[in-house]
């Protein structure tokens, strides 16, 4: 929320000192653009830790909220240790895509303890392509956009 007043009373102060609203869009532009970048970037980090990770076997436990997390993520056992999820659980198909009979290959990530699914790996690659495309896009109408000044 403060957030939004800080950037309406940004806005109020950039008109009473004359500048055009095609200068306020281009900026608002160029801000969508930076968090698009910084969604690429996590995306990058992610994959890369993807590479860095070993196949396991494990058997999915349970759904739960982690201790600093918001979410419910899966949990996998893997060699009596249980480890959660990297991103949080698929709302609509949980219980039709978890079984807690079967083994599952997953990616264990050392570094931080937990595991990528196969979810988890598409969420990385498709998330990986659809912000590089994002990123080409927003750039590309904000060049064209620039061109018009």
């Amino acid at each position: 929320m403060e957030i939004l007043v800080a950037v309406a009373v940004i806005v109020v102060i950039a008109k009473i000192l004359g500048v055009s609203n095609f200068i306020l869009i281009l900026c608002g532009l160029g801000l969508i653009e930076l968090i698009i970048i910084a969604m690429a970037l996590f995306f990058v980090w992610c994959t890369l830790n993807l590479l860095f990770t070993k196949k396991c076997s494990a058997h999915f436990t349970r759904f739960d909220t982690p201790e600093k997390g918001k979410f419910k993520v899966a949990y996998y056992m893997i060699d009596d240790v249980e480890y959660p999820c990297v991103f949080p659980r698929e709302s609509g198909l949980s219980g039709n895509i978890y079984d807690t009979n079967k083994i599952y290959k997953v990616r264990f990530s050392r570094i931080m303890k937990k595991v990528y699914d196969i979810w988890a790996v598409i969420t990385c690659i498709v998330g990986l392509i659809f912000s590089f495309s994002a990123v080409g896009i927003t750039l590309s109408i904000i060049k064209q956009l620039g061109v018009m000044i």
